[in-house]
């Protein structure tokens, strides 16, 4: 959950003691939950099973079962009268083949023959693959609008585009009317498949089970927010990944701390985290809507033990470059036209050094963005940045070792103006050699971006909360030290 898309709705919560741990008469977590997997919709989903799959209609008509894969796809266009045509040569014999030619022969002579006359579009359609170069196959359901199919196993995992599952899948209708692929699970199970997706599962085990109550306590707050669904599963909502991102360790994370949320006088809170704070968390007004009294700025020291590793290092520090046409370009797509852009004035600044209003100057105009926007429209990791505009012309020399900057300056559009070589000197010295060390870039004119953190640094930091889990912190000191003032909270279920 490294972004929020909505504002925080404010709670009916006041500043106060905190109540010790205790038994609460909040309800106790639901057995199982309904995720979408498909993000915003989808027009062609493969269903399948590692098993044996059985799909059926709602109140249990079998449509299918056997080992294939399904296909459900929405406004499929066909030859009227004439059947589709299966693309898995590979299982068919030669007679086979043939016929398929020629059914294909067959269907184009009838378009050129009726014109669009002759194609017709069906709304929905629920098809059996034949193999696994199969993407046409004849269907087993054709309907006028999207049917509630249900996907079950007994011997496997369900699968659906390439990703497996626990539980059951269900073809289903989003709040927009778009065809949508729904996840019910039990709720350890996505809880254990969130933590690995959100954390690497090899983390400290205390920070994966901070995790896993963050994680709980945001799964409370939010069900029963669609009409088909409670949860989205990414980004929106919180990262889930089915089968593929569960762990042994993200498993007994969510079992020693199974039941257990973060209260705030009595009520969950709203259990918001990121992926890095850059050293200190972000009060929640300088963000969303509204100043809750547990989401206070807190310093975050631990966040720095990210740069020391390979692959998060860049959620700690990182640098952002763009010349002027690129950002243009880049604000073009985002909605903001003014023309060239001649300079970013940052006109607010958070006490955290975020930047809470930005001016963009161009020749055409400027516009002003507040709040956590910059991070969208600049493509920033935080809004916790400084920005300047370098003039081209400079000279910068770039070892040939260090791949990654050859590859922005030249994604920049940075002129080679030529090698740095590195003479070296034979033990007798008269054998000299001339080594290729580096390439010299002629910089060009270019906005640079420089910052901290990744996300939008509100709540609990995930690489801080690994930071402190490795000098020796508990999951409860992790979880009171982002969220101030809270109680850990047995509600019961899982």
């Amino acid at each position: 959950m490294r972004t929020l898309l909505t504002a925080l709705v404010l709670l009916s919560q006041l500043a106060g003691p905190t109540a010790p741990a205790a038994a609460s008469p909040l309800a106790a977590l639901p057995a199982t939950i309904r995720v979408n997997v498909a993000g915003l919709g989808t027009s062609y989903a493969v269903l399948g099973s590692t098993g044996t799959v059985s799909v059926t209609w709602p109140d249990g008509t079998l449509v299918y079962r056997g080992p294939a894969r399904t296909v459900a796809r929405r406004n499929v266009r066909r030859v009227e009268g004439i059947g589709a045509v299966s693309t898995d040569a590979i299982a068919a014999d030669r007679e086979e083949r043939m016929d398929r030619a020629r059914a294909l022969r067959e269907a184009r002579d009838a378009v050129r023959a009726g014109g669009p006359g002759v194609l017709v579009t069906i709304p929905f359609e629920l098809a059996i693959l034949r193999g696994v170069t199969d993407d046409l196959a004849d269907p087993a359901v054709s309907a006028d609008r999207i049917q509630p199919l249900r996907f079950r196993t007994d011997d496997g995992f369900l699968t659906f585009n390439g990703r497996a599952f626990k539980g059951t899948l269900e073809i289903a209708i989003d709040d927009e009317g778009d065809m949508i692929v729904v996840n019910e699970v039990a709720t350890a199970d996505y809880l254990a498949s969130v933590v690995g997706a959100e954390v690497p599962s090899t983390w400290e085990p205390e920070a994966l089970a901070a995790q896993a109550i963050a994680a709980r306590t945001y799964l409370l707050t939010h069900l029963r927010r669609h009409r088909a669904y409670d949860l989205e599963g990414d980004v929106r909502d919180q990262e889930y990944g089915g089968t593929g991102t569960e762990a042994d360790s993200t498993i007994r994370a969510v079992r020693r701390t199974a039941g257990i949320i973060a209260t705030y006088r009595g009520a969950p809170i709203e259990a918001l985290y990121s992926a890095n704070a850059g050293g200190v968390t972000e009060d929640s007004e300088n963000v969303y809507q509204n100043a809750l009294p547990y989401l206070r700025s807190v310093p975050s020291p631990a966040d720095e033990i990210a740069k020391n590793s390979s692959w998060g290092n860049t959620s700690w520090e990182w640098t952002r470059e763009l010349t002027v046409t690129q950002l243009r370009d880049h604000l073009a797509v985002r909605g903001i036209d003014v023309g060239p852009p001649e300079r970013i004035e940052l006109t607010q600044i958070s006490d955290t050094g975020r930047v809470l209003r930005a001016r963009i100057v161009g020749t055409m105009g400027s516009r002003d963005i507040g709040k956590d926007q910059s991070r969208y429209y600049f493509g920033l990791r935080s809004a916790l940045f400084t920005v300047d505009r370098l003039p081209g012309g400079g000279l910068e020399s770039v070892d040939l070792v260090d791949v990654q900057r050859q590859r922005i300056l030249e994604g920049l559009g940075a002129e080679r103006q030529g090698a740095v070589y590195l003479r070296i000197v034979g033990p007798d010295r008269e054998t000299n050699e001339l080594r290729s060390v580096g390439t010299v870039y002629r910089l060009p004119d270019r906005f640079v971006f420089r910052g901290k953190g990744f996300g939008h640094g509100v709540g609990m930091s995930q690489w801080g909360a690994q930071g402190m889990a490795a000098a020796g912190a508990s999951a409860e000191q992790i979880l009171t030290h982002y969220y101030r003032g809270i109680a850990l909270t047995h509600v019961g279920g899982d």
